[in-house]
């Protein structure tokens, strides 16, 4: 590789999940944290490829040279649903609005020359269970502010933008390949194994967490007069074709879209500009994030701590 490339610099967490940090080289301030969460059977970083491959000195990836990234690791066949959400919920402000100085200061030696400016905005990413781990957290971050009699201070999962890739958040489907595996009898072995995880079970078209979850965002969102729960307005793209979950929204988020020739497990992987596709723009790339695009249909952001009392 190229030794004129400027890439991020890796900083594993000390954390039994394998958290993971990316760091932006940049001299100019870092504007964002974008946090991303995996789906069942997935890793911290390997689920979303190459991101390590970037060259953040290209004028195209801007966007990304001012954005840390987070990548959230958990054992999807053993943690449950709530357990990773409650813990992204109550460590996140290890990480944000202020950098993780740990990671920033080595030897006493800066990463770069501002280490210790706020991060402006917050982006969270999930894909497939991830996207069900997200809506959770984010449902138990609105239900501990109202808890809390709504302090003017909100919890800071509130304040972000929420990009989800082919979300389970309606359940696990199996159709195509997966499909004709589960008319066979291999299938029954296989399942067997998969219902060792709770999370499996819990990821079955109308199971109780998955519906429990959609009643109360649904309610929290529809109830909300003020705004403050624009996080839990999801902007969702789909993979096309999608053999593994429900393509199926709830109905207080953004129109969504959807990636033909995209599966369910590339449709979160950066693209190269240089790769096949790139002219068409309802495909992602990395120098025009879809995580970042702004439209019609894209949550109004709250800056940190623009709260009012109920």
């Amino acid at each position: 590789m190229p030794n004129n490339l400027v890439q991020y610099t890796r900083y594993d967490i000390d954390h039994p999940d394998r958290w993971a940090l990316y760091l932006s080289p940049s001299d100019e301030p870092i504007e964002r944290l974008v946090v991303f969460v995996h789906g069942f059977g997935g890793k911290a970083v390997g689920t979303w490829l190459d991101f390590p491959a970037i060259d953040l000195g290209q004028a195209e990836n801007r966007w990304w040279r001012e954005a840390d990234l987070l990548f959230v690791g958990y054992d999807s066949t053993r943690d449950s649903i709530t357990a990773v959400a409650n813990r992204i919920r109550t460590e996140l402000s290890h990480f944000y609005p202020k950098p993780y100085q740990p990671a920033l200061d080595v030897g006493g030696e800066p990463l770069r020359p501002d280490i210790t400016t706020g991060y402006r905005e917050l982006i969270l990413v999930g894909h497939s269970l991830g996207g069900v781990v997200l809506r959770r957290a984010l449902c138990d971050a609105a239900q501990t502010w109202f808890d809390d009699g709504c302090p003017t201070e909100g919890h800071i999962l509130l304040t972000a933008k929420t990009r989800l890739f082919s979300p389970a958040s309606a359940g696990f489907r199996a159709a195509g390949w997966l499909g004709f595996l589960r008319a066979t009898s291999a299938w029954t072995a296989i399942e067997a194994f998969l219902r060792r995880s709770s999370t499996y079970t819990d990821l079955q078209p109308g199971s109780p967490v998955l519906d429990e979850l959609r009643s109360q965002t649904l309610q929290l969102v529809t109830d909300d007069a003020g705004g403050y729960m624009r996080a839990l307005r999801a902007k969702i793209v789909w993979a096309n074709p999608d053999d593994v979950v429900i393509d199926l929204r709830y109905r207080t988020d953004y129109v969504d879209a959807s990636w033909d020739g995209f599966t369910h497990t590339s449709v979160c992987k950066p693209r190269d500009p240089s790769s096949p596709g790139h002219g068409n723009s309802s495909r992602p790339v990395k120098g025009e994030p879809w995580i970042s695009r702004q439209s019609s249909v894209t949550a109004p952001h709250s800056s940190r701590g623009e709260w009012h009392r109920c």
